[in-house]
């Protein structure tokens, strides 16, 4: 992961944890009879859905630079 994407990455990872934060203080925290249990379970659902993403985007950069080296490695073979 280069740095671009790795700074691309956690950007959107702290967009997520607000959005989750936003949602889940909207909509489902009036649900919730104890407001710090709910903050703690609204804590670790954004810590796994962004840690799912970071883990999804990783996967996602090291399958296209495999694709990009797989394409280098035919030009090169085209060559020679």
């Amino acid at each position: 992961m280069s740095f671009s994407q790795g700074w691309d990455t956690g950007f959107r990872v702290i967009l997520l944890y607000v959005g989750v934060v936003f949602v889940w203080l909207g909509f489902i925290e009036p649900y919730f009879a104890n407001q710090s249990m709910s903050v703690v379970i609204m804590n670790i659902v954004a810590f796994v859905i962004s840690a799912a993403f970071v883990v999804r985007a990783r996967n996602r950069f090291i399958a296209e630079r495999q694709q990009a080296e797989a394409e280098v490695a035919a030009l090169m073979q085209e060559d020679v």
